[in-house]
């Protein structure tokens, strides 16, 4: 096999990671409206950067044979060359978890701090005092009951007559 193809197989890794990287993006940008740390967005943003830098390296490095064959690099040249390409690649990975951990550290605290909570608009409340416990399926009444018995009024009658017995 050629080199080329090597590079090419060595890639496959990359690219998949590029497209899970592209793929977070995406859902962190969308989830900017719902409150979504931007922290997410900028720990995605700088995987895709780094591996597309990783992409490039694969097949840049394979022209690394015309560079000893040229006279213009040495072995010690070389490994100071991949030393740094590592370096580079290392920090950005670092500094990406690092994001995403930093995000889900707010995130979490966030969600803590909130002090009052209001329920959604159409749920059930319990029975304010004085009121029936509403029962599943029937309209609430808008009139407390009372808790003693109805008051009938007196009977009309004209004067200095007395009710029948």
């Amino acid at each position: 096999m050629s080199p080329l193809t090597f590079a090419s197989i060595e890639t496959i890794p990359l690219v998949l990671q590029l497209a899970v990287g592209l793929l977070g993006l995406i859902v962190s940008v969308k989830g900017r409206a719902r409150g979504v740390s931007g922290l997410m967005v900028a720990a995605f943003a700088v995987m895709l950067v780094t591996t597309v830098l990783a992409i490039a390296w694969q097949f840049l490095a394979l022209s690394v044979p015309d560079w000893v064959d040229s006279g213009g690099l040495s072995v010690d040249g070389i490994r100071t060359i991949y030393l740094a390409v590592a370096i580079v690649f290392d920090v950005a990975s670092l500094l990406s978890w690092l994001l995403v951990a930093i995000a889900v550290v707010k995130s979490g605290r966030s969600s803590r701090q909130q002090q009052g909570f209001a329920p959604p608009a159409n749920y059930p409340m319990a029975a304010q005092p004085g009121y029936p416990v509403a029962q599943p399926g029937y309209a609430p009444q808008a009139q407390p009951q009372p808790n003693t018995p109805a008051q009938q009024p007196p009977s009309q009658q004209p004067p200095g007559q007395q009710p029948p017995s």
